[in-house]
């Protein structure tokens, strides 16, 4: 799961303006705001700070931008992607920093997990081209998940008393108590199938919840989709699956299947919204599709 090689490297300065969700990690984001702000500047940037009012206004401001500003945000991953959904529009260069729960995305590119050395490096920082996903046109860049990850989803969002990648643990411990299995209808490159069981993941990334590796082949810059399927298997078998996730060794259960796609259309037998990067991004039916190096990063 590696991004692309960088296309530019050396020290680096310039505009920049600073997007801090102040509620992103519980408030973390928030609490080393001021901290990032006075590296950022120490570090020669031309600072600009705004703090978001929604994830709307955080893709209207990448939007607004100028070809070739630096658009950083302090924040988790799903208004990282609100961001890349805003800078595919202006042709602004993002620069992601870790500031939710699970920060996947900055851990993905290595970036430093504190918020104020991964400030005071950006000025060292290399661009990056990396691929963005689209469910019903909006854009996501880590995972797309819907079946049991919609209802694990829905729990960790709920859960406000732990951080880190234990909430998601937890949001799966208490899905596994109402989950039924779901028949999905899925077109892959357009070869049609039926499928009963636990989920469909497409990643872009193949990274979520906290380090849970879901698509361990998945790659930021190689230009495809990767198509996870998490067929019919028994609760206690799929409590194992879950276990292996981290460690990426869940593929080698039978029940699942793994292959590369450009686009993906989805539907189901049950009323399910469809997570990417931690936030409801449609509701079934869905088409998934890749926009390869669309977006520009810098790490």
């Amino acid at each position: 799961m590696s991004a692309s090689q960088p296309e530019v490297g050396g020290e680096r300065s310039g505009r920049l303006h600073l997007l801090v969700n102040p509620e992103a990690g519980r408030g973390r984001a928030g609490q080393v705001a001021q901290a990032v702000e006075d590296t950022l500047r120490a570090a020669g940037w031309g600072l600009r700070v705004t703090r978001t009012l929604s994830p709307a206004h955080a893709e209207q401001l990448a939007g607004e931008a100028a070809p070739g500003d630096v658009v950083a945000m302090l924040s988790g991953d799903g208004l990282m992607a609100r961001v890349a959904a805003g800078a595919l529009r202006s042709g602004a260069t993002i620069a992601p920093l870790p500031g939710g729960r699970a920060n996947d995305l900055v851990a993905l590119l290595g970036i430093p997990a504190n918020p104020v050395t991964a400030a005071s490096r950006l000025h060292l920082a290399a661009e990056q081209r990396l691929d963005v996903g689209l469910v019903n046109g909006r854009a996501f860049v880590g995972v797309a998940s819907v079946g049991f990850d919609s209802l694990a989803n829905e729990e960790a969002n709920r859960t406000r008393w732990l951080v880190g990648p234990l909430v998601y643990a937890y949001g799966a411990l208490r899905a596994l108590l109402r989950f039924r299995l779901v028949r999905f209808q899925l077109e892959v490159d357009g070869q049609s199938q039926t499928l009963r069981g636990w989920d469909v993941i497409v990643g872009n990334s193949g990274r979520y919840g906290g380090g849970m590796k879901i698509c361990p082949q998945a790659s930021l810059s190689d230009g495809v989709l990767d198509v996870l399927t998490i067929g019919e298997a028994p609760h206690h078998e799929f409590f194992g699956i879950l276990g292996r996730v981290f460690q990426g060794t869940h593929v080698q259960h039978p029940c699942i299947t793994a292959s590369p796609a450009r686009r993906v259309r989805l539907d189901a037998d049950q009323p399910l919204h469809v997570y990417a990067d931690g936030d409801i991004i449609a509701a079934l039916p869905c088409e998934v599709t890749i926009l390869p190096g669309a977006v520009r990063v810098l790490v």
